[in-house]
């Protein structure tokens, strides 16, 4: 059908008419081979349109393995003729080979799949999530196949994880990151964050502070954060918002605290009060957050115990924080800040054992001082240890036998604390910084391998919830809280070639060694997607900067209150001494 034309036929547009397209034998839905690039590839039926504007290209297609981004419309010199030409005699529509597939709300395609709860990661992978769970997991050659998604994303240069379980957090803390660095524990909360917060705590506090805190988290991969702080019920609106899982506290200590309550027995009168209005947020869970040894009493340790078993959920509790507390409580040194309240004479831990309290249902945080011994109390009880390895370090208060723990079969989970003793809510540095440091410690480089450090920043922190047969890995039938990675960048190449540490370049170490949190560039939680390519989906992230602003200014003035009153109290001292 080739011809010569002359100048005049181009003129005067006396061009052949291409045959016109059968529109009729398109549906969306149908699956088709589309030329692009001049290679043919698998696509779907979008949209079929007879719209004059259209009529060069009349079908919007969408590439399988590639997302809505490149979605194009297509004419019939596109699309194959094999099954569509009318040369066949066909005079039936071709069969909707989409139809076929299993329907799911999204299935995520990667370079890699790092399930946690195997060892090892899956090369070129898919997950397919329905109802907020993973339906399945196989190879992406197989699921595009065997799936048809009402969403689809397509990251071949990430790899898809669990999502970061923080498991000790005081997220409207992050107000106060920064305001209180270089001192000791003991000084830290006695002369900063105590004034601060009897002043400033409200409920507006800490729903802000919250989402700042939630907005940080979300953004560099964590999916679930364990809270302890004051107005549990502003910390539960703000995750719900937010979109991110939280267990939060029913809060106690034993003194009275700025505007919240009287004291102990208000304030988990309160906490039931928040169990009973959030109770049916399927996002939320809850614990008995009880202060710490040197701030609760015996008798409250009991009224605490008893909601666990009564609401059937973890005691959450400071434990073990510096070497004094300890030592303090051994001598009943009642002149110590940091002696527990206790009469018993010996370590907190000891005391918890005593009252039965050493069981599966504890989280004690930070243990930096331990014994063989408690070891094995921990490991004979099944109880849980939080790693706060950031907040340990910055206020000098020790290191946790984080090595000994493990090889004992104490399950070990990871937190970050709050902003203003660490200074970030980064599960990323903090689950490299826990892999590095239970080396220097145990002075053994095989401690705590990359693919362990793994676990405890998801698996053993959903395990120390009570969340591990919902979250925490990567497994068909569970809830579908997962993060991206992108592994792309410079400081990770060459890039990962095998899913095995032992046989090349290996994902996990990639993740846990050489990768940061600005890498995480989509979240999802409950298989709603928070993130998307680095932007929040759930956060006023203006908003967020306003109100951390506005913080700011009154954290700065109080700031100024509190040194002039220091001031003046310590010129009045020294007048006093010297009699003038």
């Amino acid at each position: 059908d080739d011809a010569w034309l002359s100048v005049g036929d181009l003129r005067s547009k006396k061009l052949p008419k291409e045959p016109a397209l059968d529109l009729t034998l398109f549906e969306k839905g149908m699956a088709l081979r589309v030329l692009a690039d001049g290679k043919r590839y698998q696509a779907e039926v979008l949209e079929v349109s007879a719209a004059r504007a259209r009529r060069a290209a009349p079908i919007k297609v969408r590439y399988a393995g590639y997302t809505a981004a490149s979605d194009e419309w297509v004419g019939a010199d596109r699309v194959s003729t094999k099954a569509l030409s009318k040369k066949t005699g066909a005079e039936s529509k071709p069969a909707n080979k989409s139809d076929e597939r299993q329907a799911v709300d999204e299935l995520v395609s990667a370079g890699w799949v790092i399930p946690v709860e195997t060892e090892g990661a899956l090369q070129d992978h898919s997950i397919a999530v329905k109802d907020g769970k993973i339906l399945d997991i196989l190879p992406t050659s197989e699921a595009v196949k065997k799936y048809r998604g009402k969403s689809r994303t397509n990251l071949p240069n990430a790899a898809i994880m669990p999502g970061f379980v923080n498991t000790h957090s005081h997220a409207p803390m992050s107000f106060m990151r920064g305001i209180s660095d270089d001192i000791p524990l003991s000084k830290w909360l006695h002369t900063a964050i105590w004034p601060i917060e009897q002043t400033l705590v409200g409920p507006e506090f800490v729903g802000d502070g919250a989402r700042l805190a939630f907005a940080e988290m979300i953004m560099g991969g964590t999916t679930t954060t364990n809270e302890m702080y004051w107005c549990p019920e502003d910390i539960c609106k703000a995750a719900v918002e937010a979109g991110i899982r939280a267990a939060v506290g029913m809060i106690a200590i034993e003194f009275p605290f700025g505007g919240y309550g009287t004291g102990p027995d208000d304030y988990l009168a309160k906490g039931e009060k928040m169990v009973e209005k959030y109770g049916k947020e399927p996002l939320l869970t809850f614990t008995v957050s009880l202060h710490a040894p040197y701030t609760v009493s015996d008798d409250t340790i009991q009224k605490g115990k008893a909601l666990c078993e009564k609401y059937d959920v973890p005691l959450h509790i400071h434990m073990h924080e510096t070497k004094e507390e300890c030592s303090d409580s051994e001598k009943l040194n009642k002149d110590s800040n940091v002696c527990h309240m206790s009469t018993f004479e010996g370590t907190p831990l000891a005391n918890l054992r005593r009252m039965g309290l050493v069981t599966p249902k504890l989280l004690a945080v930070h243990m930096t001082c331990l014994t063989d011994d408690e070891i094995k109390w921990m490991a004979e009880g099944k109880a849980n240890v939080v790693h706060c390895p950031s907040s340990n370090l910055k206020l000098a208060s020790g290191f946790c036998r984080v090595g000994d723990l493990l090889e004992a079969g104490v399950n070990v989970a990871i937190g970050t604390d709050g902003a203003s003793s660490n200074n970030t809510v980064d599960m990323m540095a903090e689950m490299k910084l826990a892999a590095i440091l239970a080396k220097a410690v145990a002075k053994n480089a095989e401690a705590v391998p990359a693919d362990v450090a793994l676990r405890m920043a998801t698996l053993h922190g959903a395990r120390a919830l009570g969340l591990e047969d919902r979250i925490g890995s990567l497994k068909v039938g569970k809830e579908a809280d997962m993060i991206a990675v992108d592994l792309s960048g410079l400081p990770l190449l060459p890039a990962p070639t095998s899913g095995r540490r032992d046989a090349s370049f290996d994902p996990v170490t990639h993740i846990v060694y050489s990768s940061t949190r600005d890498q995480v560039t989509d979240v999802w939680v409950r298989g709603r997607r928070l993130l998307r390519s680095r932007k929040l989906l759930t956060i006023n992230i203006a908003q967020v900067r306003r109100d951390a602003k506005r913080w700011g200014e009154r954290i700065t003035e109080l700031l100024a209150e509190l040194k002039r009153k220091a001031t003046e109290e310590a010129a009045g001292a020294d007048k006093a001494a010297t009699g003038s």
